[in-house]
């Protein structure tokens, strides 16, 4: 599916990570607190396993957990309307769900809207190294973009629970999403062939700075994901797939995450590559392979 909202790098070529963020005074955890949005309510259509009902969304003004703000974490969940959790198991899928902030531009997609939050059905959870967070401005304007699916042939009525762990605003550093898509940079689908397979796109950086967080996302078939700087050879996140059984599917049930401070710094100019690895048992023409990071830049 073509992400309409589109798309979701900083200086020195970094040989010792570790060394050097070991040398660097420890960020201090501000003071924080949780704030849990639902969004929805959405009915999914009954279907079968071989044909799942879907429901694709668009929330035009989506709720922020606050007016201004620094974010630390974010927990998505899919969930019924008592809170209990919505899965394969009983039917609902959480294909996926991005979060645009419409009131700023991509870093890497300059013409699309600023992709803040995202996830598929593995629901990543994501937690910010001590003293970085995404600032929440007042002005900023939030929208969301669905996809539900339902291989219940009841049908499902559901939410999109996210729980951020906010602090005070302007009490962390700013980090910025850096969405690096092996699609492309205004769609996300791309086909691959039965067997093993590689897919990579890569994308001259604007900005440079601290990466401090990344995760990927992938679609089952997906081996895993990782985006690195070709110019000075650092990896910045290889995040693989872990599988198991809901509702009868082998599905993707967790993407790894990467964080630290740094786990790479990255200049203006340097290529950064994102390179998806599937090992798909049939050809297809709809998956996905993204490396979603934050930076800090400067």
């Amino acid at each position: 599916m073509i992400f309409v909202l589109a798309a979701f790098a900083l200086a020195l070529a970094w040989t010792g990570n570790a060394a050097n963020a070991a040398a660097k005074p420890a960020a201090a955890a501000p003071a924080t607190q949780t704030m849990t949005v639902k969004y929805g309510p959405w009915t999914i259509p009954g279907g079968t396993m071989d044909r799942p009902g879907e429901l694709p969304n668009v929330v035009s003004a989506a709720p922020k957990p606050c007016s201004t703000c620094d974010i630390v974490g974010e927990k998505p969940d899919l969930v019924y309307a008592d809170g209990s959790t919505a899965d394969m198991n009983s039917g609902p899928m959480l294909h996926h769900f991005v979060i645009s902030n419409l009131a700023a531009r991509d870093t890497v997609c300059p013409l699309s809207p600023d992709r803040i939050w995202a996830s598929g059905d593995e629901r990543t959870e994501k937690n910010m190294p001590d003293g970085y967070g995404v600032p929440v401005k007042s002005y900023d304007r939030w929208a969301m973009l669905t996809d539900l699916m339902n291989y219940s042939s009841t049908p499902k009525t559901v939410y999109i629970s996210i729980t951020y762990t906010i602090a005070g605003a302007g009490t962390t550093t700013p980090v910025r999403s850096l969405w690096l898509d092996a699609g492309g940079c205004l769609t996300s689908d791309y086909s691959v062939p039965a067997g093993p397979s590689t897919h990579t796109w890569s994308w001259t950086s604007t900005v440079g700075g601290r990466i401090v967080f990344a995760n990927g996302h992938q679609h089952a078939g997906g081996v895993h994901v990782k985006a690195a700087d070709d110019t000075t050879g650092a990896l910045v996140c290889d995040s693989p797939a872990t599988y198991d059984t809901m509702g009868g599917m082998r599905t993707i049930v967790k993407m790894g995450t990467c964080a630290g401070d740094p786990l790479a710094t990255i200049r203006h100019g340097d290529r950064l590559t994102v390179s998806s690895y599937y090992d798909s048992p049939t050809a297809k023409n709809d998956v996905m392979g993204i490396v979603h990071a934050y930076i800090a830049e400067g």
